[in-house]
């Protein structure tokens, strides 16, 4: 299975780093380049990867992973059927982009876009993951998890995004997650790094498990706390449609 195993492991690291050349991805996985140029070439013959024109080629992702994680989704959820029409919704009254994330081990992965027409502050691919702390959507999920899911969450130092350093004290950490419970929704107010806030809110699957979040996201410069409070009702309503569309699902 090692072959099987290195092959992925290159997928993962030009997804992260792309477009990057053998040379660089070799030092980033620390395997020897012919090691390495043999495994690209193999995953360009299925499809996998693609390489551009340069004379030193520069790879990349196809789109095949996107219609393979897309039937993933669905199988395992239906929920961005449940989401879309309610994400779209949500978008045109508010002008915002709407972000769909699912939970995934101790993260969330994006799995749904909807731009808006104003001002983001940063640009997120499908595809993208987290930790649950480092966003608004992703404390919602985790302020609705049982106590027993939280504590093992917690066992592992958290840190605030974008640092590895900054320990979030579980004390501070398990406060905010109250409020957020009682709220209905969490808030993010200036992501460190991206001159972006946002507000999130959890989706319950049919069993009233946190499985996903939904979340408005938009430039600081124009969404400061009150802007994101005044959102809150929408969103949390937009959450709760998705949810009863999830428990209506068999």
């Amino acid at each position: 299975m090692r072959p099987v195993g290195l092959a992925l492991a290159v997928v993962d690291r030009v997804a992260e780093l792309q477009p990057i050349g053998a040379s660089d991805l070799a030092r980033h996985i620390a395997l020897p380049k012919a090691t390495v140029h043999r495994l690209l070439l193999a995953l360009e013959s299925y499809g996998w990867l693609e390489r551009d024109a340069g004379p030193r080629p520069r790879w990349s992702l196809t789109v095949k992973p996107i219609g393979i994680g897309g039937r993933a989704i669905e199988r395992k959820s239906g929920l961005r059927m449940a989401a879309l029409s309610v994400m779209d919704s949500l978008r045109h009254e508010t002008g915002e982009t709407v972000h769909l994330g699912l939970l995934h081990g101790d993260k969330m992965l994006l799995i749904e876009r909807i731009d808006g027409i104003k001002s983001v502050g940063i640009f997120l691919p499908v595809g993208t993951s987290w930790d649950l702390t480092w966003s608004s959507s992703g404390r919602a999920i985790l302020a609705n998890l049982s106590a027993d899911e939280q504590r093992e969450f917690l066992r592992t130092p958290r840190y605030r995004r974008r640092s590895e350093t900054d320990v979030i004290p579980v004390g501070e950490l398990m406060a905010e997650l109250a409020l957020v419970r009682e709220r209905g929704f969490a808030i993010s107010v200036g992501i460190a790094g991206a001159n972006s806030s946002s507000i999130g809110a959890a989706i319950f699957d049919r069993h009233g498990a946190p499985f996903a979040g939904l979340s408005l996201s938009g430039a600081v410069d124009r969404l400061r706390e009150p802007e994101l409070m005044a959102l809150a009702p929408l969103l949390v309503e937009a959450a709760r449609r998705i949810s009863m569309g999830m428990a209506l699902q068999v």
